[in-house]
């Protein structure tokens, strides 16, 4: 009789010991109820009882993400994993996150929390930090064009040219119509001098974005620029026009769009739409220093020296130890026939571009 009652005491402390924590039901409940801060209050009351639990950490890790603390999501997720690799299942982890049947955050989202908290660090310029969440994002994601994109970022800004390009061009490999990538290859391309291919792969972006009616109008935007840039500096004035003009229906008061616009006509001598974009862009933009010195040599070509002498004293203002500058209105004032004003300009470009050990 006593053996009995023994076996039956023994199985209830058993299976007491297996049930969950009260803080894992108590965190889910809270979380339901969209109540953040009493539900990680109770999953940090979860971790602490139950350390070796990578349940709890998940759940902590789903709270810090609907928290956007994606740094110390990432650190629940990586302790998870750590304890029980097999949670890197995509159907075991959408299992443990999910209420009444449905997942609270579905797996792929794990390697963008990483990402997130890459973005986060990148941003205070703690770039091997970030590397280590980008580099474990990839465990969990090869495939992932985005993160290969935010390391190319982080070599980048290390000064590790090689690397960096290394990673944009498996970006592009991974993922061809990501157009993100394929446009910062792009730019690459013409930067490194390699113009046509350069091209090859922004008509490639354009042809895509184009027909992909879900498409982003930003992205739309910056290719349209990219490529009417190309073509500006390719001397192909009309279909740079062409682009920026679309460019410019997508975004009208995008100023970078207006002032390119005034430098083709220039160059293409169509000064008075020239003066009418950079006018425009000027309106948008007072603190560059370029769109006055623009009009103030459209103007300069147009004759109208008075105008062009009042842009060229407001880019002086901006810009007061350019030597450029003075040398610009040093030609206005000897066009005007200023003579004295010309020669003291020149006299100040030189002193300026003798500092400068030019």
């Amino acid at each position: 009789m006593r053996k009995g009652i023994l076996l039956v005491l023994l199985s209830a402390f058993v299976g007491c010991s297996s049930l969950e924590s009260p803080y894992a039901s108590s965190t889910k409940i809270y979380i339901q109820q969209d109540n953040l801060e009493k539900a990680l209050e109770n999953a940090n009351k979860w971790v602490a009882e139950d350390s070796a639990n990578p349940k709890a950490y998940i759940w902590r890790g789903v709270i810090h993400t609907r928290k956007y603390d994606y740094i110390s999501a990432a650190n629940d997720f990586k302790k998870a994993f750590a304890l029980d690799s097999t949670y890197m299942d995509e159907k075991k982890f959408e299992g443990t996150v999910a209420i009444a049947g449905q997942p609270l955050m579905p797996y792929r989202a794990v390697p963008a929390v990483f990402n997130n908290a890459a973005v986060k660090l990148i941003n205070g310029k703690k770039y091997d930090e970030a590397l280590t969440y980008l580099e474990y994002s990839l465990k969990l994601d090869p495939n992932n064009a985005n993160t290969y994109l935010l390391i190319h970022t982080v070599y980048n800004a290390k000064g590790d040219e090689k690397k960096a390009k290394e990673y944009l061009v498996e970006a592009v490999k991974r993922d061809p119509n990501n157009y993100r990538a394929k446009l910062q290859l792009a730019v690459l391309y013409s930067y490194e001098g390699n113009k046509d291919e350069a091209e090859k792969l922004l008509k490639e972006v354009i042809k895509a974005v184009e027909s992909d009616t879900a498409a982003d109008e930003q992205i739309k935007l910056e290719i349209y620029k990219e490529y009417a840039v190309l073509k500006f500096e390719k001397k192909e004035y009309d279909e740079a026009i062409k682009y920026f003009q679309k460019a410019y229906e997508i975004k009208k008061d995008d100023y970078e769009v207006l002032a390119n616009l005034g430098n083709v006509y220039a160059a293409k001598k169509d000064y008075d739409n020239a003066v009418k974009y950079l006018k425009e862009a000027y309106a948008l933009k007072k603190d560059d220093y370029r769109i006055p010195q623009a009009l103030a040599e459209v103007l300069y070509e147009k004759k109208d020296y008075k105008q062009a002498l009042k842009y060229i004293n407001e880019a002086i203002k901006l810009k007061g130890d350019d030597p450029t500058l003075y040398r610009i209105r040093a030609a206005i004032y000897k066009a005007m026939g200023k003579r004295r004003s010309a020669l003291r300009d020149l006299k100040k470009a030189m002193d300026l571009e003798k500092k400068k050990g030019k």
